[in-house]
């Protein structure tokens, strides 16, 4: 997943440049820990566990299409507020990807202040046309810019997930400080939280991030990212929370639910 540092963003880079090795031998040679090996005699065995099995479905799952930016219409509602003014805003609209390959949105409805329209939700739709107009640098969750270390099986509602913890192999900006949950089956990560280890301004005290994605039949179909924005500012805080949900099903996902249907 690539999460966007607010206000402006590191630049993006084609997927097809990131180094394709297969997932379980970066998984072996990032996350050691993770595989138990024994040793007998001058023979070692590595023997694969449940959570470098989830790791390697993540890894896979990066190359994926991804079906909030790649699969056709997107509903998207962003709300916005600026707590310790007591202001809030929000905005409804449909992002499709036009001729130019770029998010092109289309608005259903707008309301509320109107500064933090224009200061909040109108600098985030600009830090996202920014982001979509560079290559995708180095700010995807993966081997190449995050250490991984396993921290252990999460318990909720639903499947058990796995948690590892993510450290930036360099401080720079676009990249956080924090963990990401996988689920076992789809290796989808489900849920990603921490803060950006670097700003791009002064005037950026602290910027923290959760992102939450839910699962339907195995496919991801609704994403909530909430952003909490501390400044130096007279304002103090600004909050975003962003909701995504794909309004054409990708192919794989219409493919499994017409192999369900055939059972």
């Amino acid at each position: 997943m690539n999460l966007t540092p607010w206000p402006t963003c590191e630049p993006r880079q084609s997927r097809n440049s990131l180094p394709r090795p297969l997932p379980l031998l970066i998984f072996l040679l990032t996350v050691m820990p993770t595989a138990n090996a024994f040793a007998s005699g001058s023979t070692e065995v590595l023997s694969i566990s449940p959570p470098a099995l989830a790791f390697a479905r993540y890894l896979a799952s990066l190359d994926r299409r991804n079906p909030f930016t790649e699969s056709g219409p997107v509903a998207v509602e962003i709300d916005a507020s600026v707590p310790g003014l007591g202001k809030e805003a929000c905005l409804k609209a449909i992002r499709e990807t036009g001729a130019s390959e770029r998010g092109e949105y289309q608005v259903l409805h707008i309301d509320g202040d109107s500064m933090v329209r224009q200061q909040v939700i109108a600098r985030y739709l600009s830090a996202q046309a920014q982001a979509e107009a560079l290559p995708l640098s180095s700010s995807l969750i993966s081997p190449v810019n995050y250490k991984f270390r396993y921290r252990g099986l999460i318990h909720t509602s639903g499947n058990p997930l796995y948690g590892f913890q993510i450290s930036p192999r360099k401080k720079r900006v676009g990249l956080i400080q924090g963990q990401v949950w996988i689920d076992p089956v789809t290796g989808v990560a489900v849920h990603e939280d921490g803060h950006f280890v670097k700003t791009t301004s002064a005037l950026l005290r602290r910027i923290a991030v959760v992102r939450d994605t839910s699962l339907c039949d195995g496919f991801p179909c609704v994403r909530v990212t909430h952003s909490v924005v501390d400044t130096r500012l007279p304002v103090g805080r600004v909050e975003l929370t962003i909701t995504e949900r794909p309004l054409k099903m990708p192919p794989e996902a219409a493919a499994f639910e017409l192999s369900e249907a055939k059972r």
